[in-house]
C-alpha cells in the first residue's frame, strides 16, 4: 500500500484496480454491507491545491438505519471490485490517490442506548434520568463507518 509512481509514456493511462471485503463481524455484532468504493484524487495546480470525490464500485444505495430499532434497511455488498482510470490524468501534474470504503449506515453507540430505553423525545416523559443527550440538537443518531488506503502519490 503507498508508494510513488513515477512518470512513464504521456499516452499511458493512469489506472488502479480495487477491491474491498465486508467485513464478516461475528454472530453476536453482525459485519455490516458495503455501500461502494471511492477514489479520492489531490493534485496541484501551480500553487492551488485541488481535491475529487469519485465513486468508482457500489454507490448510493438507498440503505438507512431505523434509528428506533437500529435495525438496518436496505442492500448492501459483501464484496466490491473494480478497476479505474483517471479520465483527467495529466503526467505533468503531480497527484496523490487513495481508495476510500463505506458501509451501509449504522446506529451510533449512543443511538443504541436511546434505542434500548425506549426514548421518544416527542414524548418527554420517555426520557430518562441520563438520556437528554438522545434529544439534544447535537446528537447524530446514525453514522457511516469508513476505511481508507495509504495514498499513492504521482510524480511526473
Amino acid at each position: 500500500m503507498g508508494g510513488v509512481l513515477t512518470g512513464g509514456p504521456a499516452d499511458a493511462p493512469l489506472r488502479f484496480a480495487v477491491q474491498a471485503l465486508a467485513d464478516p463481524g461475528s454472530a453476536r455484532e453482525p459485519g455490516v454491507p458495503l455501500q461502494r468504493i471511492q477514489i479520492v484524487k489531490g493534485w496541484l495546480d501551480g500553487s492551488e491545491t485541488h481535491e475529487r470525490v469519485v465513486d468508482v464500485a457500489g454507490g448510493p444505495n438507498g440503505a438507512s438505519v431505523d434509528v428506533a430499532s437500529c435495525e438496518p434497511r436496505g442492500a448492501g455488498h459483501a464484496r466490491l471490485c473494480t478497476v479505474w482510470s483517471d479520465p483527467d490524468f495529466d503526467p505533468q501534474q503531480p497527484a496523490f490517490y487513495y481508495a476510500r470504503v463505506l458501509e451501509n449506515p449504522t446506529c451510533r453507540w449512543s443511538q443504541r442506548i436511546c434505542a434500548e430505553a425506549r426514548v421518544d423525545c416527542a414524548r418527554p416523559e420517555s426520557i430518562g434520568e441520563g438520556l437528554d443527550g438522545c434529544c439534544h440538537t447535537s446528537h447524530q443518531p446514525s453514522l457511516q463507518e469508513r476505511a481508507w488506503t495509504s495514498p499513492i502519490w504521482y510524480a511526473p
